[in-house]
């Protein structure tokens, strides 16, 4: 297997001895350097292209995920310009939108306490149901849609919709697809969190890609995915939205987290494909092929 130049950080590209099958062993979504990364990306997808592949295997194991444009990005380079790809490679969302998370809101859009738009509630940072940007001034959690999760009441925004195209995008991307998604094969060992199961789902409910889980016993059905995006964060983060707003002191606020660990936060939920008025996570994402480890002597 032939190994390209093109290889960046945690997406290694390669060639098979056929000359024909392309590999993409990405380790996450996310890296240090956003826009070279999906650059790098496009790069090596083209670099495999160029040197005669006309199928890919993307191996996402042990992928945590990472930036969710960077899923919508990957989506969109591979299948090309499209109506699943354009103008969104990836789910609509809705945004956790409890008593606090509507206070951190008000006190932006009423006081202008992000000025740097760094914060996941400013308005500015996202777009409605119909890929429409917020304005400064847009209540955008509302109006809130009351859910019942496990018999606990919770409140979710509206429907958004786009946040990455084409401000998350590092230039244009090609004008035709570089793949036939058919001859593309995601393959993991259904760890695959977050934008990697955001990716998974998009290309194999939209695209017909075939979805592949190495390990796990031969007679249970493997799952391909994990926690879907939608957008995981952190307490640290949350802590950060608080404090910049001015709310620490609130009681809506909750104790510094004093332990050394961390604590992670599903931010927002992704609708599902097969069912477009539910979470994604919700749903059923059984692989098309299991491939148990076995021993051989």
């Amino acid at each position: 297997m032939l190994r390209l130049g093109s290889t960046y950080n945690s997406a290694q590209f390669y060639l098979a001895k056929d000359g024909k099958t392309g590999v993409l062993a990405l380790g996450s979504f996310s890296d240090t350097q956003y826009f070279t990364f999906l650059r790098k990306l496009l790069e090596g997808l083209q670099s495999l292209k160029a040197l005669g592949a006309t199928q890919l295997i993307v191996d996402v194991t042990n992928n945590g995920g990472g930036f969710i444009c960077a899923a919508h990005w990957l989506h969109r380079i591979i299948a090309g310009p499209k109506s699943s790809t354009v103008p969104q490679a990836g789910l609509d969302t809705k945004a956790r939108a409890g008593p606090l998370a509507r206070t951190i809101v008000d006190e932006i859009i009423s006081k202008n306490a992000d000025p740097g738009v760094s914060l996941l509630y400013n308005p500015l940072n996202w777009r409605d149901a119909s890929n429409t940007p917020f304005t400064a001034d847009a209540d955008w959690l509302e109006p809130i849609v009351p859910l019942t999760i496990n018999g606990r009441e919770d409140a979710f925004s509206p429907r958004l919709g786009n946040e990455c195209q084409p401000e998350g995008f590092p230039g244009d991307p090609p004008s035709e697809a570089l793949f036939d998604p058919t001859k593309v094969v995601i393959v993991s060992n259904g760890r695959c969190g977050s934008s990697c199961s955001l990716f998974s789902i998009s290309m194999s409910k939209y695209e017909g890609t075939k979805t592949v889980v190495v390990g796990g016993k031969s007679d249970v059905q493997q799952i391909y995915c994990g926690v879907v995006g939608g957008q995981s964060t952190n307490f640290v983060t949350i802590d950060t939205e608080i404090k910049t707003t001015g709310l620490k002191n609130s009681t809506l606020a909750p104790p510094d987290l004093v332990v050394n660990g961390v604590m992670g936060i599903t931010w927002r939920l992704a609708y599902g494909v097969d069912e477009p008025n539910e979470p994604a996570e919700w749903q059923y994402f059984p692989a098309d092929l299991n491939l148990p480890v076995t021993s051989t002597l």
